[in-house]
């Protein structure tokens, strides 16, 4: 097996496919990566057995053949040299990597203890505008769960009927949704699947990666291939050479429309920058007392506008007290956040002010952004605040 590559495209193949590369493996194999040469093509392909990437470029094919080669120090070390054409060969049960005074060999595994990586042969196709994947993906991912204890929240669900895909994501402390509108999915069947939002994260940092750098140099838009299994236990996301095919969540999604509320007796314009200063201001005190931070919203008087300020207080460090301006329409009052979940969700809108919605103190909060046709909103459940 011979073959010759650009060094930059190698090492992008490479550190794309460590996404699905297990830090600490079980099995050896495992922290390996596949690398098939043929053609006039290469592959280098990884697993996790819950994830798998696929990765495939153009080279100069010497002699076909595929090996096993630890996928994290081969980056490393391909990811050092010079730009331009390296040489990879393989000898005996050696690799060798070669450019220009550089060089190095690796110890390989046999490919045929590498897993089979499973395929889609019937499922349903969509196409997705690549930045807007990946800012509804964004603005969604955060709010799902960490915990593998319910394993059902660690996922985002997506929903497709008629002419849109509605994406929640909650870990029961806060949900974010999201849609995705097109008239292409009008043909498309109803469903619900629920993808791992470690998998949409992933697919949505490989495009942030390289391939919208591409489309600005480029100037041309490049579409995401998204296949659902018709079984729908797989999804499978395809892009510029690049492949990302996951396992789907299996279970019963809950009900997550019953936590938001219809109406609300508070509503608050906020510049989202200043919002987001005072939230890092406070959660310096913040973070030895639970990262709980109070709003308190004051209606407007009639020598005075509306005003919100944000408390913190530790028993440890002292105490902050910050506020500003802002527009507040009804009654007014306190509610209590961990100040984690306001900074990601400020965090992932860009309008410059930010609609922010409540009730009473023990009732959800609502954060939406400003323009009106813009589908994304993000409820926080609160903090018992103390007498």
């Amino acid at each position: 097996m011979e073959f010759k590559v650009l060094q930059s495209e190698f090492s992008r193949a490479l550190l794309t496919s460590g996404k699905s590369i297990l830090s600490r493996a079980n099995l050896p194999i495992l922290s390996n990566v596949l690398v098939k040469a043929g053609g006039t093509n290469i592959e280098v392909v990884s697993t996790n057995l819950e994830t798998a990437t696929r990765v495939k470029m153009g080279a100069k094919v010497g002699s076909a053949g595929e090996i096993t080669v630890n996928g994290k120090l081969i980056f490393e070390f391909v990811s050092q040299l010079p730009g331009g054409e390296l040489k990879f060969e393989k000898l005996g049960e050696e690799v060798v990597i070669s450019t220009k005074g550089y060089g190095a060999r690796f110890t390989t595994m046999p490919p045929e203890e590498f897993p089979a990586i499973p395929t889609i042969e019937k499922g349903v196709s969509i196409e997705v505008d690549s930045r807007q994947f990946v800012k509804k993906v964004s603005r969604t991912v955060f709010s799902a769960a960490q915990d593998e204890g319910r394993p059902i929240l660690t996922g985002v669900l997506c929903e497709i009927n008629k002419n849109r895909i509605r994406m929640v994501a909650t870990d029961g402390y806060r949900l974010g949704y999201e849609e995705i509108e097109m008239d292409a999915l009008k043909n498309l069947p109803s469903m619900k699947i629920n993808v791992p939002a470690r998998a949409l994260g992933e697919v949505a940092k490989i495009i942030s990666e390289g391939i919208l750098q591409e489309e600005q140099e480029k100037n041309e838009k490049k579409k995401i291939n998204i296949l659902i299994s018709d079984a729908l236990n797989q999804i499978n996301f395809k892009i510029d050479g690049v492949e990302f095919t996951s396992r789907l969540i299996e279970g019963e999604y809950p009900n997550w429309q019953k936590i938001i509320p219809s109406v609300f007796n508070t509503k608050v314009k906020i510049n989202r920058v200043e919002f987001i200063k005072l939230v890092k201001i406070t959660s310096i005190f913040a973070r030895e007392s639970g990262n709980i931070i109070k709003l308190k919203f004051e209606p407007s008087t009639g020598t005075r506008s509306g005003k919100l300020s944000v408390l913190a207080t530790s028993s440890q460090v002292g105490s902050s007290e910050v506020d500003c301006e802002v527009g507040i329409a009804g009654k007014g009052g306190e509610i209590a956040f961990n100040y984690r979940y306001l900074a990601e969700v400020l965090s992932a809108i860009d309008d410059e002010e930010i609609n922010f919605e409540m009730n009473e103190s023990l009732n959800p909060g609502k954060i939406t952004g400003t323009n009106l046709k813009d589908p994304y909103f993000h409820i926080i459940m609160p903090v018992r605040l103390q007498s």
